[in-house]
């Protein structure tokens, strides 16, 4: 594995955003990496980059980008306060490749977790919010919802809410490659709040897959409670499910994040694939095996080549699971990273994937984005 920062400019500072699939799944040239007053394009798998400012918004740090098609975007950005507890909504456009703002809602709603958190399929358009909800006064005050559009972004309509009383956010929202209407939803972050739900009807109604399931679970003879379904990537491999968790699972016995898999139905039966180090981000196809990007230790303490971000391999034939290498951090003892974010591409395309960075992990400068 070669790793390296594609050539942008120096300045302004480029995060990974999209690395975009077809809805039957397979990955394109295309791929978007977003920064302040804009974003930037590559339609060749990153070799050249097309930068686009967005008309009269040289102070709005755009967060989240994604393509639809037609040369046209919808982002997401702010100018507003990116730090405390609760951050500020985000406004809410759709742009052409000229910068050119064809549509725009402004503080519609919170920012959508990565890009496994936006989709579009069979002319439907949807994204599921991620509030920070971290307790004012002992209390959350966000819902969550997920929102639709049917007209590219022109106009949204809330199609599923859950108040924070039963999840802080949502993690992860796609439609199925070759299911049309098909969309799978999740939630986190606490073991009551980890839920997983599907909708077929293009999110007019949503099942709930792990509603049946117990408060504790014992899965190849270890006890988990329901936090097994914390996830920010999942993977469908014929009439398998394939995810990996977003916890460490740190009061288990042994420790370690969580890989697992169920046969899709109306209630899932999670059986275990693998295990890792640290909270996993994203899944990758690469063809024959999946990839598995965790992200760096969530506390500090014990040895410091325990607290990397680890890279893992599965093979879709057997399910053997392989840990390969640990990512290295600049500098080691720093703190907890996130490593991908969440954001990564779903399929690598010629060999070559795309996933973002912290300014910590990998290398001491650079674009956001590997």
């Amino acid at each position: 594995m070669r790793v390296n920062i594609p050539s942008l400019p120096v300045r302004p500072v480029y995060s990974f955003d999209e690395h975009l699939t077809g809805e039957d799944g397979r990955p394109t040239e295309i791929v978007i990496a977003t920064c302040k007053a804009g974003f930037a394009i590559s339609k060749d798998l990153g070799q050249s980059w097309k930068r686009v400012r967005v008309e009269g918004r040289d102070k709005h740090r755009f967060v989240h980008a994604k393509w639809i098609g037609n040369s046209e975007f919808l982002l997401q950005g702010s100018t507003g306060n990116a730090h405390g507890p609760n951050k500020a909504p985000v406004d809410l456009f759709v742009i052409n490749e000229s910068g050119k703002v064809l549509a725009e809602h402004s503080a519609i709603s919170q920012r959508w977790h990565g890009c496994r958190a936006v989709g579009q399929a069979g002319g439907t358009l949807m994204y599921a919010e991620y509030p920070r909800n971290e307790p004012v006064n002992g209390k959350r005050t966000s819902s969550a919802r997920v929102f639709r559009s049917r007209d590219r972004g022109r106009s949204w309509q809330v199609v599923f809410e859950q108040p924070p009383a039963n999840i802080r956010h949502f993690h992860f929202l796609q439609p199925r490659p070759g299911n049309p209407g098909e969309w799978w939803l999740t939630s986190g972050d606490a073991p009551h709040e980890s839920h997983i739900w599907v909708s077929k009807d293009d999110g007019d109604s949503w099942s709930e897959v792990t509603a049946m399931l117990p408060r504790m679970l014992e899965i190849n003879g270890t006890v988990y409670e329901r936090d097994a379904f914390r996830l920010t990537d999942l993977v469908w491999l014929s009439d398998d499910l394939i995810w990996a968790t977003d916890d460490a699972f740190s009061h288990a016995n042994p420790p370690g994040a969580c890989v697992f898999r169920s046969k899709i139905g109306p209630t899932l039966a999670p059986h275990l694939v693998g295990r890792g180090q640290w909270h996993f981000r994203n899944i990758i196809d690469i063809g024959d095996h999946l990839v598995f990007f965790s992200q760096r230790a969530t506390r500090q303490g014990g040895e410091k080549c325990l607290r990397h971000p680890g890279i893992y391999l599965m093979d879709k034939r057997s399910y053997a699971f392989t840990h390969i290498f640990d990512v290295d951090c600049i500098p080691s003892d720093s703190r907890a990273s996130g490593f991908t974010f969440s954001r990564a591409s779903r399929a690598s395309k010629d060999g070559k994937f795309f996933t973002y960075r912290s300014e910590e992990d990998l290398f001491p400068e650079g674009q956001r984005i590997l």
